[in-house]
Parts: C-alpha cells; sequence; structure tokens
C-alpha cells in the first residue's frame, strides 16, 4: 500500500527557474510527484511525472511544443497537451456580443507568480491573472504534498466588475493512455454529444453507463481503445454517485485518480480520443460546473454558474497515483 511509503521527513524541492522548450517552469517536486507549472500559457501543468517509473501521466502532444499564442488563437492548433483549466465556457461561442474562445479567455494568458515556496512540509505556487474580456481576477494555488504522492489545485475567480458574470468553469487533464487502460468512473448514466464516425450513438442519446448500444455495434465506453480504431468520443457522465474517476492501466497496475467536490462539478464532460481527432491518442475526463459546457446554451437552458460583483467562486481538485497493490480505493482514502 501506498501509505507504508510515506516518508517521516518532507523531501519537497521549489524551483522558480525550470524551463520547457521557451517558456519559463515553475517546478514543484516531492518524494513521488515532480510537478511542471507553464505561467505563461494558462498556468497549465505541463507535468505531472510519477517518479517511481519516470512515467509522465499528463499526455503531450507529439507535434506541438509548449508555446506562447494569442488569445484569439485557435486553441487546438497550439495546444501541447498537459493540464489545462477552463473558465468561463468550453465550446467556442459569441455571448453579450462578445466572442469566447475555446477552453475560455484564461488560457493562454501571461499569469503571474504571487509566490513559490514551501508552506510547512508542502511545496505551494500560487498564480493569478485578469481576464481580458470578463471582469474577473483568477487565481490558482498547486500544493504538492511534503509526505504522500498527493496534488491539490485550488482555482479562485472573483468578479471585479458592477454586473453579474455568467460562467461555466471545468478543469481539463489529458491523461497518457495505452490499450490497456479503463476509466474508472461512479456514473449511472452517460449522454452521447459526438462522434467522428456515425453509428455510434446518435446526439443526445442516454444510455445506462458503460454500456452505449449504436447501429455501428455494442461498446464499452469504460475500456480505452488503441489509437487504430479512428474513433474520438464526446460523451457526458451524469448521475455521478461521487466526485472522483481513475485512468488506471490494467497491465501495469498503475493509475491516476482525481477527486472533485460533486456539489460544485456534478458531471464529466468525457473527450475520447483513439486516432480519430489529429490522429493522436490520450483521453480527457473533465468535472464541469454544469452541461452542455457551452456557455451561450447553457445561459439558454438556465444550467450556467453566476457571480454577483464582488462575488467568488472557489473550488479544490486533488488528485493522487497510486500502483499494485495499493488500489483506486486506497488512492481515494489518501485524498479524504
Amino acid at each position: 500500500m501506498m501509505r507504508r511509503a510515506k516518508s517521516p521527513r518532507s523531501n519537497t524541492n521549489i524551483n522558480r527557474r525550470g524551463r520547457i522548450a521557451s517558456l519559463s517552469a515553475v517546478e514543484l517536486e516531492n518524494e513521488w510527484l515532480k510537478v511542471r507549472i507553464l505561467p505563461e500559457v494558462g498556468a497549465k501543468i505541463y507535468d505531472l511525472i510519477w517518479k517511481p517509473s519516470g512515467k509522465n501521466i499528463l499526455w503531450h502532444n507529439p507535434r506541438i511544443v509548449p508555446q506562447s499564442f494569442p488569445i484569439e488563437s485557435e486553441f487546438d492548433n497550439y495546444w501541447c497537451g498537459g493540464w489545462d483549466d477552463a473558465f468561463p465556457t468550453c465550446d467556442e461561442c459569441m455571448f453579450h456580443g462578445q466572442r469566447y474562445p475555446s477552453l475560455g479567455e484564461l488560457r493562454s494568458l501571461r499569469w503571474n507568480v504571487d509566490s513559490a515556496s514551501r508552506v510547512g512540509s508542502d511545496a505551494v505556487a500560487q498564480l493569478s491573472a485578469f481576464g481580458p474580456i470578463s471582469p474577473v481576477k483568477a487565481t490558482k494555488t498547486v500544493t504538492v504534498e511534503g509526505h504522500s504522492p498527493v496534488i491539490r489545485m485550488h482555482s479562485r475567480i472573483t468578479n471585479l466588475g458592477p454586473a453579474r458574470v455568467d460562467f461555466l468553469w471545468g478543469t481539463h487533464p489529458a491523461v497518457t493512455i495505452t490499450e490497456h487502460t479503463i476509466l474508472r468512473i461512479p456514473a449511472k448514466h452517460g449522454i452521447a454529444a459526438q462522434c467522428n464516425q456515425p453509428g455510434w450513438g446518435e446526439a443526445g442519446q442516454r444510455y445506462d453507463w458503460p454500456i452505449l448500444e449504436g447501429t455501428a455495434g455494442r461498446v464499452e465506453m469504460n475500456k480505452v481503445q488503441g489509437i487504430d480504431a479512428n474513433l474520438c468520443f464526446g460523451h457526458y457522465a451524469v448521475d455521478l454517485e461521487d466526485g472522483w474517476y481513475a485512468v488506471e492501466d490494467t497491465s501495469s497496475g498503475e493509475g491516476f485518480l482525481l477527486k472533485f467536490p460533486l456539489d460544485q462539478c456534478p458531471c464529466l464532460w468525457l473527450w475520447l480520443n483513439y486516432g480519430g481527432w489529429r490522429g493522436l491518442h490520450h483521453v480527457i475526463l473533465e468535472p464541469w460546473t454544469s452541461m452542455p459546457v457551452n456557455l451561450e446554451q447553457a445561459c439558454e437552458q438556465k444550467t450556467n454558474r453566476s457571480l454577483k460583483p464582488g462575488e467568488e467562486f472557489s473550488v479544490e481538485i486533488s488528485a493522487t497515483v497510486y500502483h499494485q497493490p495499493e488500489t483506486w480505493k486506497d488512492a481515494l482514502e489518501r485524498l479524504q
């Protein structure tokens, strides 16, 4: 069990002068995890390395290196992988006369590194940015715990303006997969939204998770497919029984478990790419404050969140890595 490996002393390290490609990086590290954050690209977490095996849990785009890009740019054409956050929308949309790019207005900004230091036994970095479109201040605090393989991310959005701010919020970790990967999601139902090939579920089709029946056949949505499948699914996982999921490699017994507050993020957007989108292979399981993940559509359906002037939205996401003989249950207990 991982708990047997806890160190009585803190081995956390902080490096504010790291580099990845042409960009600066803030590095946080303990005995088990190495985390690298890119302040110049939306404060994304680019690396989450499980040090015992050297495996990077986060997927990297093999064709795109980390680089800065303008807010108006198409996110997908600059997306290098890693773990991004989204505000105030996932899908590109027009809302109240403003064009919001895909994944929102904060994902390409240069964030300020307010602090990066040891707090007790933990390594902690705090970053902040102001919204160029919405009158908000965003703060992100990333903590690597000193005595366990745990990363915590606390995000805060504050409305600085004189009027209500409508928004969605989600987090977007792209995870490395193999053909032996399974998705452990405590959902009762799935909802099909899109697929690059016909017959694999109709848009809006609701099904009992994880079995999807379509004209092209029956598929177990919790089992990852190889890149040769040439499929890409965009689905929702809903009616969640608890606020967590795990991405586990059954061949190695290694898994990534993410925990989120179910009352704040009641659904998951599942981007399951098995070669069907740009010939790439990864999964992204995203906790969201509501669905659909398009701000314009969410406001039409009255499912969005809102902030009054001076009001604050605050959410904490935690994650860990586990390995046999530890199970996802042990990993979840570690995050309680």
